[in-house]
């Protein structure tokens, strides 16, 4: 029993300390910051955790990097969850609802999915916001970042 607890914990360690190596080239940093800003501020709050840790864990990013990004956006995350749900109800052509930010935060800290039921179709709005929003712009720099990291970085081939 001493064995196998010493195992599993040497085990562990390692796949922690493989975590926190994994994603170091300058392309997989590019990646998970960018990955990381943008999905940070999804205006649907209490998900960004969860989905960071898919996509790193999918795409084999830097899940350490990407939640210190996570934390430094979140209040860009609080101002933008009204604009993205003015776009998206703009787009789907209603009345902009007069939910506040504070009033959003207090109803997902009393109930998430009671939350998510409530205001469903402001958070859709919200999603469609930021999915004709952010993703053009992210993926712009994207485009511009990648461009920049092959074209400065040192070659491979002598």
């Amino acid at each position: 029993m001493k064995m196998r607890n010493k195992l599993s914990i040497g085990t562990l360690k390692l796949k922690i300390v493989a975590l926190f190596k994994q994603g170091l080239i300058p392309i997989e940093l590019m990646q998970s910051i960018l990955v990381a800003a943008l999905f940070s501020i999804v205006p649907i709050l209490g998900v960004t955790t969860i989905l960071l840790t898919v996509l790193s864990v999918k795409r084999k990013l830097n899940l350490p990097i990407m939640i210190a990004i996570s934390y430094l956006m979140w209040p860009i995350q609080l101002l933008m969850i009204i604009p993205f749900i003015n776009i998206g109800e703009f787009i789907f052509s209603i009345p902009q609802s007069n939910y506040s930010v504070q009033e959003i935060i207090t109803s997902f800290q009393v109930s998430f999915f009671g939350t998510l039921s409530q205001l469903s179709f402001e958070l859709l709005c919200g999603f469609v916001g930021w999915s004709l929003t952010a993703v053009p712009f992210f993926s712009v720099i994207y485009l511009v970042s990648n461009f920049l990291i092959s074209k400065f970085s040192p070659s491979k081939t002598p």
